[in-house]
């Protein structure tokens, strides 16, 4: 019996998402065929069904000649009209095919044309409301939009022996395009490497005020849609004080927060410092030696730490002892918070000796299966002893995410914290927010139609299309991991992508039907009934075999992301 309600326990959150998930992309779909519908209305063509949601009939009602329905599958809707179906016409009046050219592409265009003005209503309602750091990252890793100051995108950290390194990218180097494309937003020049395993890129990069032309060929990665592109760069981030402790060293050289750290003991920062547990337990992440070298640097000369501060417009150079200060940072119901660890409680020692922020995971690693550990703290300036074991009573596990115990760290130089330098968000009001919001529904059609073409020239594959099991499962995320901002703009950008991928000429979406109506009018007469059945079959088969392709490597990403 335990063992069903840990499992109901456990699905629910997912059925939730799911739920959250289905909703708004449910909706998309469902003013996709209310503007078919109300045009067809307008247009005088009989609508015989009109259902909210697919399959079997829960509820309706007939008013006039239309049923009006809600059926069981709440992913979207249809509307299905007198004659629309080839082997359904008879050409009596009312039908679909009776109507002129001119109505029949009314009604065929106005699902897109629904689907294009709720996207760009979305956005402006996003831009005029207000957006937060999510969103600001969200936008302009969909649509490559600049929000805010401009920012050059600028390498971090190069691991030595990644691909970037061989193709000659350094520190502080600006990307300019890729292949020829224009770069406004790391998240393009991401995709870019990510979707180019194996493959070379051409990279024009600024450096030292100079323009360099670099070829980079991506490293393999296996996932489960495959293989993607892995350069071993990060992006590059600048340090802000963000947090000064009272009394501390820092605080009596004058280290306010906010002040911009340029370099350590004369070396250039391109990443924020971090020496928290992260950095030391057992990882693949390449980033974790360098985070490693630059504490061990700092560590060679404790009585001098040499910091390049810039304050506004004026720059410092200033010296301070070395003092490492190890905060605890406990996660819910684990041993360590079990154990009477707090958030904030400072650890100085590990059974009797001191504690070293470079040596703490080992030593918990080494440790977790002896004895209990006695961990000395301090709390309010006095001195605490806990006792840390893996017996304690509502505890099971004793490494999670990395935290040994639970127990994980942050650690602070010399009385200072670092950030990430931000730029401060854009403000918009009800006008400037509406033409943001035309700006990003112009580059999202830009971005889809770059991608749709990288496709048919063999430069993306179908493996990281995304489905709607994709969507709903990004979408679902979303809902638990960002703002409602975000996922307003994601649902956005998702009924202009339903748009845009309609009015491809492709036969059973709305984009094939405008084509005939324009060979129509060019002939004079429609195509043969026949003709039209035979191309729409075919199609059907391969957009079914293309949505099965797409759909497994959804699934198999979904049981992945489940997984773990």
């Amino acid at each position: 019996m335990e063992f069903f309600v840990d499992l109901i326990s456990s699905v629910i959150p997912y059925i939730k998402t799911a739920f959250l998930a289905i909703i708004p992309l449910g909706f998309i779909i469902f003013i996709h065929e209310l503007g078919h519908f109300y045009a067809a209305k307008r247009c005088g063509i009989k609508v015989n069904t009109f259902s909210l949601g697919f399959g079997p009939k829960l509820i309706g009602f007939q008013r006039d000649e239309t049923e009006y329905r809600i059926s069981l599958l709440p992913f979207g809707g249809y509307v299905q009209m007198e004659g629309e179906n080839p082997s359904e016409q008879t050409g009596a009046h009312g039908e679909f095919a009776s109507a002129s050219i001119g109505n029949r592409a009314f009604v065929v265009a106005a699902g897109p044309a629904v689907n294009l003005l709720f996207g760009v209503l979305v956005y402006w309602l996003v831009f005029a409301t207000g957006i937060n750091a999510d969103s600001t990252r969200l936008i302009g890793g969909l649509t490559g939009l600049p929000l805010g100051e401009k920012e050059a995108i600028q390498i971090g950290w190069v691991a030595n022996d990644g691909a970037g390194a061989v193709g000659g990218l350094m520190p502080g180097d600006t990307i300019v395009s890729v292949n020829g494309d224009p770069i406004s937003h790391w998240a393009m020049f991401q995709t870019r490497i990510f979707t180019s395993a194996n493959r070379p890129i051409d990279l024009v990069v600024e450096r030292d005020g100079e323009r360099k032309f670099l070829s980079v060929i991506p490293d393999a990665e296996p996932s489960v849609r495959g293989d993607i592109g892995i350069i071993r760069v990060s992006s590059r981030s600048e340090t802000v004080v963000s947090h000064v402790e009272e009394g501390s060293l820092a605080a009596q050289i004058g280290i306010q927060v906010g002040d911009q750290i340029e370099s350590i003991n004369g070396k250039e920062l391109h990443n924020v410092p971090y020496f928290g547990y992260g950095v030391w337990h057992a990882s693949q992440d390449w980033r974790n030696e360098k985070y490693q070298e630059l504490y061990q640097s700092i560590n060679e000369n404790q009585e001098a730490l040499t910091l390049g501060l810039r304050r506004g417009d004026e720059t410092h150079t200033l010296e301070l002892p070395v003092r490492w200060r190890v905060k605890a940072s406990v996660q819910e119901n684990s041993i360590a918070q079990n154990a009477g660890i707090q958030d904030g409680d400072v650890l100085v020692t590990l059974n009797g000796a001191s504690v070293d922020n470079a040596m703490l995971y080992s030593e918990l690693k080494t440790m977790e299966t002896s004895q209990p550990i006695e961990v000395g703290l301090v709390r309010d300036g006095s001195l605490r002893k806990v006792t840390l074991a893996a017996e304690i009573q509502g505890s099971e596990e004793t490494d999670t995410e990395g935290a040994l115990f639970g127990l994980a760290w942050q650690t602070s130089l010399s009385g200072m914290e670092f950030g990430a330098k931000t730029a401060p968000l854009p403000d918009y009001n009800f006008f400037t927010g509406f033409g943001k919001g035309v700006e990003a529904t112009w580059l999202t059609f830009t971005t889809v139609g770059r991608t749709l073409q990288q496709l048919v020239g063999g430069e993306v594959s179908p493996k990281h299309l995304a489905g709607p099991i994709g969507i709903a499962n990004a979408t679902s995320r979303m809902f638990d991991r960002v703002g409602l901002s975000s996922v307003l703009f994601f649902i956005g950008f998702i009924s202009i992508n339903l748009c845009i991928v309609n009015l491809l000429p492709i036969p059973i979406a709305d984009g094939g039907q405008l084509l005939f109506f324009a060979v129509e009018k060019i002939r004079g007469r429609p195509m043969p009934r026949k003709a039209q059945e035979i191309v729409q079959q075919v199609c059907i088969v391969l957009l079914i075999a293309l949505f099965l392709y797409i759909t497994w490597f959804d699934g198999m990403s979904l049981i992945h992301d489940l997984r773990n």
